[in-house]
Order: C-alpha cells, then structure tokens, then sequence
C-alpha cells in the first residue's frame, strides 16, 4: 500500500478488492451458523453498553477543554489511528469521547451514551439495530470519522441521493472540526467531478452509484490491465499533466471501509436485484416479435389456454395454445420463429399482464416505463427490465419500443458489499434477518437499547372478510382520529392503492396530503408537518426509512402519531419499518394493522385451498366467528409473509451462487 496525505503524492489503495468471504456449506455452515448464534448473545451488548458508558464519562471531562486544545487531542489521534486504523482498545475509547465532544460543539448534538455505543459496535464490525428517532446519522458519522482518520477510503451507503446530500451537509461541520474531508456523491454528477468527490477521507453515496461506479472503473481496468496498473497510471498522468480527462481513467480510489445506513434494504432488499452496466442496442426484430406476441396474448384466456401459479410467478401454456402460436409466425423474423423462441415470446406477453401491475412495479411517465422499489416505493429511472421483459411491458401498455440494453458488466450487491475488507451498518430491523447477515456477509446483530423507555401501543389487528368492509371500517377509523385532532399516518404498498384511497378521503372532504412514488415533489414538507395536530398523511413505502416525523405542539398529550398499516407488506421487517415513524425518543404513539382476506399477499403467496376456504369463512365476519376470524386472518398474514421471505431469500442466494460461478468461470481480474 502507497499512501500519504499532501499534495502531488500517492494515494491508492490496493488491492482495491478483499477476497470474498466463502460462502460455507455442509458441516461448515452448521458450525459457521453456530458461532454467529454465539455472537449475537447478550453479553456482547453489555460489554458494548459499559465500554459507551466509559466514553461518556470521559467526554465529559473534556468539556472543560478549548476548542484549540480539544483539536490538538483530536490530531493525535488522527495519527494513531493513520497508523493502526483501530486505534487499540483504549484509543477507541478516547478517540470516541473526543469525536463525541467533537459533536456537542461542531453541531450542538452531544450524543448519548446508546449512539456511542451504536458507534463502538459499528466501528468494530457489527450491524447495531437501533430503533426510529435515536440519532442514526450522527452514529454512523462518529464510526465513519474514524475510519476517515485511517485514510483508507470510507464510504458511507444511505438509502437514496436526497439522503447522501443531507447527511453529508448536516454533518459536515462534525467532519471538518475533526479533520476529515467529507462529500456526497449523487446521480448528476459527471465523471470528473466524481473521481474528485471519490478522493475524500468520507463518501456519503447510494449502493447504486457506487456499484455502477465500480463496474466502469472495472471496465477500464480490463481495457487496459488490471486495476492496480490502471490506479498507477492516473496518478502519473495527473502528475505529468496537471489533470485532464484521462487523470479519470478510475472514478473510485478504493474498496475498503463501508457503513451502511439502513443496512437491511441494502443488503436483504436490495441484494437480490443484480446492477447490470449496459448500453442500448438496436434491434429491430425484437420490437416485431414483442408486438406480435401482444397480440396473441390479448387473444388468450387465463385458466384455458394457460395456467398462472401466483406465488412462483410463472406461467404454463396449454398444448392448444402452442399450435394457435404456430399461426402468423411466419410474419416473424427467422431468429425468433423457432418454437421454443415463439413460446419465450408468449410467455414473456403473459407475465407482462398478469404479474408487472402499473402503479405497483410501474408507473408511465412521458411515454415510457419507470419501475418502482416495491421496498422504497421509490422510481427507478436508471433500472429496465430484462431478456425482452421491458419490451413485453411497453407493447402491453401500446408504447414505443425502446431498444433493448447490452450487458457490458454486472454484479449483485450481495457480491459487491462482501468484497469489502470492513463492513458495517446500522437499521432498525435487523433482527428477522440475522441469521441471513450471518451467513452471507458475516455480520453480527447488535441490539441497541433506546435512550428513553417506548411507550408506544399496539392496537389489535382488525380483520375483515372483504376488502370493501375493511376500506370502509379504515375510512372510519380515519375520520374519527382526524376530527380527535390527531395526526395519522396511513401506510400503503403501491401508487395505486394510495390513490385509490386518496380519492375516497377526498369524497369525505378530509383534508390530506399524499406521498407516492409519482407524487414527490414536497416530501421533505410533508414528512415534516406529518406530526402536526390533525394531519392526515397517506404514504407508500417512502414514509418508512430514513425519516423522523416530529410531533407538533400538544400532540405528544393526545396520544402522539397515529400509524396504520392499511396494506402488510411481504416481508415483517418493512412493516416494523412503518411502525417505527411513531413512539420516538420516548413520545407516545399507536400503530394499528388493518386486514382483510381478499389482500393480494394472501392470494399470491397462500395455497389455493387456504384461500378458498378464507372466502368460505369471510361471510363469518360478524358474531360468534369474528374471534376466530381475526385469528384465521393474522396466522393467514404469517404465513404468507414466511412464504414471501424463505422464497425471496432462496432467490438472493441463487443470485449470489450465480455470481460466485461468474467470477469462477469468467474472472475480470487476477
């Protein structure tokens, strides 16, 4: 490794890459599994909670320190740490307390002994579940400015660039108080000004950016050696040349330190949607034959010419409809009149219907697809679907047929964030998925405790047979709490479901503000009135990560904010997300969770009989049943929600065996 600090020297970091951790198996899973149960027993959060408890108490003997003489502290151990970037034991401790007291002055947030603690845990490695409200950001920017000192690159992942550019300027003035250089790399930026902003000590950047960012760093590399060589050759152009386009060969200076903000949505959510670097490719067979498969599809009958399984989203053609796909071929182009080619057309048509739904995988915008995060709810301008699937949907919808992308590099976040030497994150809901981050990235759960006690309640979950009965019963519910004067919160899954309902407030004359994915031109103003006596919010899953809703004046009195889950989402964690927006730092507040029988979870990812006999119970829904109903219905919802998660972990493991062969079989590097 060559690095120093001043100008015109050397600064790379090699190798960029650490070896992924081996994916264990057999007899070496069980015993790997067994030794991350080990880790995750309390005694490991009481040694974490008394050494935060030491930093305390010292940060408080620093209080009588200048500003002059805190900082000289701070320089030396800014140099300890350049030497040993884990500072030792008690260095931890004191480096800690110094970055602490850093806070209380450089942005008036003295941290409590719980996010000294969050940060001790992160800077040694685990993933630190910390609850909604207790002061996240400014725990991972304490970890982060010691992994600055270090100068081995730190790159801090948030949840999306609205995120990154507001960490990066809120604590900023933390950074530069502490000596280190701090920026925030988003969507717009152009190449140079990247390579420049990847330069500094601390990175606040998306998953996405940085992924995609690697991915064309290892483009050039194989363009023209291997990536250290091509690190080499920047710096020495920039030294001959003072700059210039090609002193940006490489954008990222190096794979070593990342924190993770939200670390659940990055590496479970996330993870199982590779980053594909392409480039769009004419090809004007392609648009034939997607359209003529649309229009043999429009002529076809779900249950008689084909069989649809809900919870594996596949379709199966029936032996009739392969001869009526015989028909017209001969008007397609030769590569795509073979039959297996024909029946890949069909089927792709099929799912284009039935299983990628606008409002709730898409929306349309300016005449073209834009998919959603179903996790987020967020738009995704920059993604596309796959193998013609993006084309199926745009000749459904009657659009122009784009060109289809050619993949030039890809990679899985799961991959991408195991080649990292130190990994670490933060979330409130970890615990469902510690095993996971056991096994896959080596990540130990931490629970943190709360700084406050919670005292917010958990109503009982209301069941309806229909979901009629249960909108008109939310709506209610709704109205009774409004004119009570306080705030709800009402959390749904998709843009349709969100309209749907606003239109039905706006039929009752309630006052409301809605924030969806299409509809988020104001949502730092509508987060922030949130919490204001009588507001009505209806939100997608955009209201769930990376935002605190602060109760307005006399609300806390009432009762706090009222959250209703009006849709469950297929995984726990995302609901527990939801849940999270109320009951900060101690404030009251009340969730409740709305259901009903007909919810597409349940009719996606239950059996047929289970869903059959649901419909037989719903005409229950009223006396003696109604018990039983109620608890038919929350064993019908974990059901389904276990189904959901084993089949969607299954598909994050099948693209992380993928990759693994990939680099195996096709190796980009040495």
């Amino acid at each position: 490794m060559a690095q120093a600090d001043g100008p015109g020297w050397l600064r790379v970091d090699l190798p960029v890459m650490a070896p992924p951790r081996p994916l264990p198996s057999g007899f070496d899973a069980l015993v790997d599994n067994l030794v991350g149960a080990i880790r995750r027993l309390p005694w490991q959060a009481h040694r974490l909670r008394r050494l935060a408890q030491v930093c305390a108490d010292r940060m408080d003997v620093l209080q009588g320190l200048s500003d002059a003489e805190l900082q000289l502290q701070i320089k030396t151990y800014r140099d300890a740490f350049r030497r040993d970037m884990t500072g030792g034991p008690a260095a931890q401790l004191a480096a800690l307390a110094a970055v602490g007291e850093a806070a209380g002055r450089a942005l008036g947030l003295r941290p409590y002994p719980v996010q000294l603690m969050g940060a001790l845990a992160l800077h040694q490695g685990w993933l630190a579940e910390m609850a909604t409200g207790e002061g996240k950001t400014l725990t991972v920017a304490m970890a982060a400015v010691l992994a600055g000192w270090s100068g081995r690159p730190c790159h801090l992942v948030t949840a999306n660039d609205y995120l990154a550019d507001r960490d990066a300027l809120k604590m900023g003035p933390l950074y530069r108080f502490c000596g280190v250089s701090v920026v925030a790399v988003t969507g717009e930026l152009a190449p140079a000004e990247r390579a420049a902003r990847y330069a500094s000590d601390v990175v606040y950047v998306t998953a996405k950016e940085l992924l995609a960012d690697f991915l064309r760093d290892r483009q050039t590399a194989s363009a023209g050696g291997d990536v250290a060589r091509a690190m080499l050759r920047r710096w020495l152009w920039s030294e001959a040349s003072g700059g210039g386009d090609a002193a940006a060969l490489l954008l990222v200076r190096g794979l070593h330190t990342a924190l993770i903000d939200e670390a659940d949505s990055v590496l479970i959510d996330e993870a199982v949607t590779p980053l594909i670097l392409s480039a769009p490719r004419p090809d004007p067979d392609l648009s034939q034959a997607v359209l003529w498969a649309s229009e043999v599809a429009d002529r076809l009958v779900a249950g008689a010419d084909y069989e649809l399984s809900l919870a594996r989203s596949l379709v199966t053609l029936a032996p009739a409809t392969l001869a009526l796909a015989m028909q017209g071929s001969d008007r397609l182009p030769r590569l795509w009149q073979a039959q297996a080619r024909r029946e890949e057309l069909l089927r792709q048509a099929l799912v284009a219907r039935h299983f990628l739904l606008r409002d709730q995988h898409y929306v349309l915008q300016d005449g073209k697809i834009v998919l959603l995060d179903e996790g987020t709810g967020r738009l995704t301008p920059s993604r596309t679907l796959s193998a013609g699937l993006h084309q199926a949907v745009e000749a459904h919808e009657g659009l122009a047929i784009s060109d289809p992308s050619q993949s030039m590099d890809q990679m899985s976040f799961q991959a991408f964030f195991r080649c990292f030497r130190r990994l670490a994150g933060t979330t409130g809901t970890a615990h469902e998925a510690r095993a996971e981050f056991w096994s896959i990235y080596g990540l130990g759960v931490l629970a943190v405790p709360t700084h406050r006690p919670r005292i917010r309640s958990e109503a009982r979950p209301l069941v309806s047979g229909t979901e009629a009965e249960k909108t008109q019963a939310l709506l209610a519910e709704i109205e009774r709490l409004h004119y009570q004067g306080l705030p709800v919160l009402v959390g749904v899954r998709s843009v349709s479901s969100s309209d749907r309902l606003a239109e039905q407030l706006r039929a009752r004359a309630l006052p409301f503000s809605l924030l969806n994915a299409v509809r988020l031109g104001d949502e730092a103003e509508i987060v922030a009135q949130a919490g204001q006596a009588g507001r009505i919010t209806v939100a997608t899953n955009m209201a769930g990560r990376g935002t605190d809703i602060v109760l307005g004046a006399h609300v806390a009195s009432m009762g706090g904010l009222q959250v209703i889950v009006a849709e469950c989402n297929e995984s726990v964690r995302i609901d527990r997300q939801l849940a999270g927006r109320c009951g900060r730092q101690g404030d009251p507040g009340r969730v409740s969770t709305w259901l009903s029988f007909e919810d597409p979870l349940l009719q996606r990812h239950l059996p047929a009989p289970w869903c059959s006999a649901m419909d037989r119970l719903a005409i229950h829904s009223a006396g003696w049943a109604g018990p039983l109903l109620r608890w038919i219905g929350l064993l019908a919802v974990r059901v389904a929600q276990r189904r959901a998660e084993g089949q969607a972990r299954q598909r994050r493991r099948l693209v992380l065996e993928s990759d693994q062969w990939m680099e195996k079989a096709l190796p980009f590097g040495d």
